[in-house]
């Protein structure tokens, strides 16, 4: 790991403050703003990283994440080549444009990144969370083989296995032997799931205020699980409402 990667996620905190302010109050406004900014990356920060990975299959390496701004706005590094025109040897000779490689340099101001969409289309345009330096650290990745062909090979492994799961639902009784392959079969059929839940998958979702089950995803705001089901819809693919999503209804 290079130093890039190794430095502190506050490194470029005071970019955005505003001036003109007195050291007093400045220092006071930084040190607010890194309050606010430490419970971001405690509460939302771990969830967009998961949905990356479910979601859009981009993974972010262990303790890797961008140099913050604020909550929900960091720096990123983007790859510089640009054309520079240059006088050819010689009287007559044309002028020719050189590309010059400036490396990896970082975004002027904070961009936003308080969802996985807007990180996702970033990484799709070749920004990065941290610059690479000599060409060998990559933060973030994408599997070589599609997720659906991995939950394909892993069904696939478990065919043998007993049956713990048993949907009702339907004419006909289907049973199954992983909570996953349960909730393949009721994302197909557009249901909720009405089995009792795994242990693991409960205490998951007593972690945020609503949770989907059908992707394993939580999320602690309205927004963040208005973003889920919008981008879910637009995907053609099936999700929960908001209220199915609400962990507590009482």
């Amino acid at each position: 790991m290079t130093l890039a990667t190794q430095q502190k996620w506050d490194v470029y905190i005071d970019r955005d403050v505003e001036q003109g302010l007195s050291d007093n109050d400045r220092q006071g406004q930084i040190e607010m703003l890194r309050q606010h900014i430490e419970t971001w990356r405690e509460t939302e920060w771990p969830l967009i990283k998961q949905q990356l990975a479910s979601e859009y299959n981009w993974h972010i390496r262990e303790n890797v994440e961008p140099y913050w701004t604020s909550p929900g706005r960091c720096i990123l590094w983007q790859h510089h080549i640009v054309a520079v025109r240059k006088q050819g040897q010689g009287k007559n000779a044309p002028v020719k444009l050189e590309q010059v490689d400036h490396g990896y340099q970082p975004t002027s101001n904070g961009m936003p990144a308080n969802n996985p969409s807007q990180l996702a289309a970033y990484f799709e345009k070749g920004f990065r969370l941290r610059p690479p330096e000599n060409g060998v650290d990559v933060d973030v990745f994408r599997n070589a083989v599609p997720d659906d062909i991995l939950q394909a090979d892993l069904e696939l492994e478990q065919e043998a296995a007993p049956i713990e799961y048993i949907c009702t639902n339907h004419v006909d009784t289907f049973g199954f032997s992983s909570w996953k392959s349960y909730l393949k079969h009721c994302l197909h059929h557009s249901e909720q799931p009405t089995i009792e839940l795994p242990n693991e998958v409960i205490e998951r979702s007593k972690k945020t205020k609503y949770f989907c089950v059908i992707h394993n995803t939580g999320f602690h705001g309205d927004r963040l699980a208005n973003q889920h089901i919008t981008h879910k819809h637009r995907s053609g693919v099936w999700a929960l409402t908001l209220e199915q999503m609400l962990t507590n209804k009482n």
